[in-house]
């Protein structure tokens, strides 16, 4: 097994496509990151001074009190001339004492089951200012509200930090389709571009193994090659040396994206949004050292399992001309396991969202993403591991057990 696996390595990092699609996609992607970042930032993160004028807060946490123009000390220019009154009645009452006024709101402050703080932004009836005026101003206030935290506790520098460590912040937007860009990329869109990422690269890398896998039975090699080794041997070499190749080259891309969407950071005055971003994840539970390990496992033993199955689908082919028909069957699989626990988590249902966790070809487009954003739990993570990796045994050995039954008993 051990000399098919390097042979099947070295002759596909070898080959001059391989090479050159590394390369070529690697810069495009190193361009992208940079250049996609910059005018995101352009398009999207650059904020006009804030036409709201006035917000009164209803707080009800522990919180209540606490003067909330100390938010000014973030230093964003675009909301000093936002001024923060704390009122004396309820929310219904306050929100309709403010109705017509154009262009002040309500934010309501409460305590959530979990000890953090629940913000809502609410626009009054006939509120005027522009649409994406409450969406921009919630940012600001659920990024800033560790300087209320810092004045209302009157902590030292290490309590205040350790505070920030322990507390999560959740906010909506009152009559907007969401809240706070951080939550609307922890909920959707992270999981959307792994779930679009492992898409085409198992459909790529799909593809190649099932036609490695049946290259042998279309010609006369195959005599020779079961002289020298096992059916089993042959097709466990080639499933982990077309892996390797695939995973090499993908932490390539990987490697060249990121440094792109560093640089354009580094070069954009989002660096302290992204950092906030960052930081509110770390509090939820996602990207700590333990959560991104066990997120970059579950991706490789998930894409090691599709390989296996994408190998199980080409064992069954006699010659090159079957692939297309029974590789079909294994993109039907690999769209309805992602699209799925996708639909599952647009429409909120976490109950079958915790069960797909655990269905091991559902869990390659969920579980990477859940446990590095924080969405679930390390120990979930890696429970999920263990079944993917007995279920990839399965399939490899059953991948084996076809392709030998196959070869030697009907050609």
């Amino acid at each position: 097994m051990t000399s098919i696996f390097k042979f099947t390595f070295r002759q596909h990092t070898a080959s001059r496509s391989y090479r050159v699609s590394t390369v070529i996609v690697a810069v495009l992607l190193l361009t992208a990151g940079y250049f996609g970042f910059f005018i995101a930032d352009l398009v999207m993160g650059s904020e006009k001074v804030s036409d709201i004028t006035r917000v009164m807060v209803c707080d009800s946490s522990v919180l209540s009190g606490t003067d909330y123009n100390v938010l000014h000390e973030s230093g964003n220019e675009n909301y000093k001339n936002v001024v923060f009154e704390n009122s004396d009645l309820d929310v219904e009452k306050t929100t309709d004492k403010l109705k017509n006024t154009g262009t002040e709101c309500v934010l309501e402050v409460t305590n959530d089951e979990k000890g953090g703080f629940k913000l809502r932004l609410i626009k009054p009836e006939g509120f005027e200012a522009e649409k994406k005026s409450a969406s921009h101003l919630s940012s600001f206030i659920e990024s800033g509200l560790r300087y209320v935290i810092y004045e209302s506790a009157g902590l030292s520098a290490e309590q205040k930090q350790e505070m920030m460590r322990r507390t999560a912040f959740e906010i909506s937007v009152a009559g907007e389709d969401g809240g706070s860009l951080g939550d609307e990329m922890a909920k959707n869109i992270i999981p959307l571009l792994l779930g679009v990422f492992m898409y085409i690269m198992l459909c790529m890398y799909g593809q190649g193994v099932a036609r490695c896998i049946v290259v042998e039975k279309d010609s006369k090699m195959m005599e020779s090659l079961l002289v020298m080794t096992k059916p089993y041997d042959l097709i466990f070499g080639k499933i982990l040396g077309m892996y390797l190749a695939a995973v090499v080259q993908i932490a390539l891309w990987l490697a060249a994206a990121v440094t792109g969407v560093m640089a354009g950071i580094s070069s954009t005055a989002s660096g302290s949004k992204v950092s906030d971003f960052f930081a509110q994840l770390s509090v939820r539970g996602g990207f700590s050292a333990g959560a991104v390990a066990v997120g970059i496992i579950s991706l490789l033993v998930g894409f090691l399992l599709y390989i296996a199955l994408a190998a199980f689908t080409g064992s069954f082919a006699s010659k090159t001309e079957e692939i297309n028909n029974y590789f079909g069957i294994y993109t039907m699989v690999v769209v309805i396991c992602w699209m799925f626990p996708y639909m599952n988590q647009l429409n909120g249902n976490d109950h079958m969202l915790g069960i797909l966790r655990y269905i091991p070809f559902s869990a390659t487009f969920m579980v990477p993403a859940d446990v590095v954003i924080g969405n679930t739990g390390i120990v979930t993570g890696v429970i999920s591991i263990a079944v993917s990796a007995a279920v990839t045994v399965a399939v490899v050995y059953l991948a084996a057990k076809v392709y030998k039954a196959l070869v030697l008993y009907r050609g």
